[in-house]
């Protein structure tokens, strides 16, 4: 199990706008071991309350929100990553559970008692929550991403492209998705940190006019149930 608290801020991009502010921080910024060849692909199942309640707690504007995910990097890879994120204001926790593949299928099938095996108090919690608001699966949203890290105060700076969503076919290890570009001509940028962020990072986005959003890939990535509901 993997637990961490971090800061975390969001901002949506032009592509004109992200291509200039990564070729600067990329003078500065390593990237992540995932992103030395370029950007690869994070592909993630959301799951949802029967009445959409993690969706629709950003339009309520509710200082405590959350969501929980199935993320996996390659369709062949043995391993998921199932995921709870909690966030207030800036401030989110994640915590973070590996399955195997079989697992991870089950999952997707509403088996959420094989979450009591694994014998971890963030599993237990997870299971809690999934049975008792009843969750299932709502949506699939890949995208590209291009990741770069500095040592100091953990940063980690992602620029998330490309963003596409499945809300009609929810197999993750499905390879060929319905796919609907919901971002075609934006890009998402997310900076996260531990107690505060590199004072040099503060000045370059200062510089860019950067104004923070309460900009979520999961958010806008249900354009049929926003159309539906909205």
């Amino acid at each position: 199990m993997l637990s961490v608290y971090r800061n975390e801020l969001k901002y949506l991009l032009s592509w004109e706008q992200a291509v200039q502010l990564e070729e600067q921080i990329g003078q500065v910024l390593e990237p992540d071991e995932f992103s030395s060849q370029g950007a690869y692909r994070v592909k993630s199942l959301y799951f949802d309350t029967i009445y959409d309640a993690d969706f629709n707690s950003r339009f309520y504007g509710e200082y405590y929100r959350k969501k929980i995910r199935l993320r996996i990097y390659d369709e062949n890879e043995p391993f998921a990553k199932l995921e709870l994120k909690e966030k207030e204001d800036h401030y989110q926790h994640k915590t973070s559970l590996t399955l195997s593949r079989e697992q991870a299928v089950r999952l997707m099938d509403g088996d959420y008692g094989l979450l009591l095996d694994l014998e971890e108090e963030a599993a237990l919690r997870l299971y809690s929550l999934m049975m008792g608001e009843g969750y299932r699966p709502a949506v699939i949203i890949e995208y590209d991403r291009r990741a770069f890290v500095y040592p100091l105060f953990h940063t980690r700076i992602t620029f998330d492209s490309g963003i596409r969503s499945s809300e009609m076919d929810l197999d993750l290890y499905q390879k060929e998705l319905p796919w609907n570009r919901v971002s075609s001509e934006q890009v998402v940028l997310e900076v996260k940190y531990d107690q505060q962020l590199p004072p040099f990072l503060s000045s370059l986005f200062r510089k860019y006019s950067l104004s923070r959003l309460s900009v979520s890939k999961y958010g806008i990535g249900r354009p049929i149930y926003q159309e539906y509901i909205f």
